[in-house]
């Protein structure tokens, strides 16, 4: 995971970039709820010029699962 990523999910969830890690979960950091997982999804979208599939978007574990996702949709194009 870049730094880039880590800031726009950190600005997104209203957070400290530093404690996202690739392992982090909405288990793991407190801000990061239903609501938010949306925002989140919705935010990379459009900064990454990207799109999820809804089992995509679902069934994410972790930030580093959406960030090669991301990566992977990107090398696509």
């Amino acid at each position: 995971m870049d730094d880039y990523f880590r800031a726009v999910i950190a600005d997104t969830l209203k957070t400290n970039a530093e404690n996202l890690i690739d392992e982090s979960t909405v288990e793991t950091v407190p801000e990061w709820d239903s609501l938010t997982h949306w925002s989140v999804i919705t935010r990379l979208e459009s900064v990454y010029n990207v799109e999820f599939t809804m089992d995509e978007a679902t069934e994410f574990k972790d930030l580093g699962e959406i960030y090669s996702t991301i990566m992977g949709k990107l090398q696509k194009k």
